[in-house]
């Protein structure tokens, strides 16, 4: 059985970088991290890597082309998790990502459904994942309606995976506590998107999980 991939949460933003920044990303990197989760959102006309949809913005922005040209630079092969912020932009994403010609494997996530069917209208077998707190209906009618592969979902909503994780593909954010990474590996999730690669790895190649 395959190890839980350790996704790098916005990047290794442990010893000062700016998260879902270029060195954060490029850290996680050399940490050797089997996956990158970035946030993308469109801001007057151009993707860029930002979290919070509102109008501050950090001192240092990249955009998403840059990102790309990062994996591509580093013959990086782990994971792209790109989650779309907001309601705008899941076409122009798709397209850029496409351009990019990357080498890695890539899921597409976002909150938002209508990202989600318009992913799924674009291309008929590239992964989604549909972001929730924890799995509802909506999910279920999503996986049966083929528009979804996978339910990516919030750490605190414990009891659900091992009700969830031997039914579904499963990828959860954001856990950093031990004992909350050594649950998820005894679970045999997918994968974890935390914010402490290091502690992760430590725990999951200790456990021989």
């Amino acid at each position: 059985m395959n190890k839980p991939l350790i996704i790098a949460h916005r990047g290794d933003h442990t010893a000062g970088q700016l998260e879902n920044s270029l060195p954060a990303f490029a850290s996680a990197i050399q940490l050797g991290a089997d996956g990158l989760e970035v946030d993308v959102q469109l801001h007057e006309g151009r993707l860029i890597l930002k979290h919070n949809i509102d109008a501050h913005m950090p001192p240092v922005v990249d955009d998403f082309a840059s990102f790309l040209a990062l994996v591509k630079e580093t013959n990086y092969h782990g994971l792209l998790l790109i989650e779309l912020k907001g309601k705008q932009g899941a076409a122009q994403l798709y397209r850029e990502l496409q351009a990019a010609q990357v080498d890695a494997p890539v899921m597409l996530q976002s909150f938002q459904v209508n990202a989600l069917e318009t992913w799924r209208r674009l291309d008929k077998t590239i992964p989604l994942g549909l972001l929730q707190h924890r799995p509802n209906r909506l999910s279920r009618q999503l996986f049966q309606a083929g528009v979804i592969q996978n339910n990516n979902l919030d750490y605190r909503y414990l009891p659900f995976i091992f009700a969830r994780a031997r039914e579904v593909v499963t990828y959860w954010w954001t856990p950093t506590k031990a004992w909350v990474l050594k649950m998820m590996f005894m679970a045999r999730v997918a994968g974890v998107i935390t914010d402490d690669v290091r502690l992760a790895q430590q725990i999951r190649d200790r456990d021989g999980k």
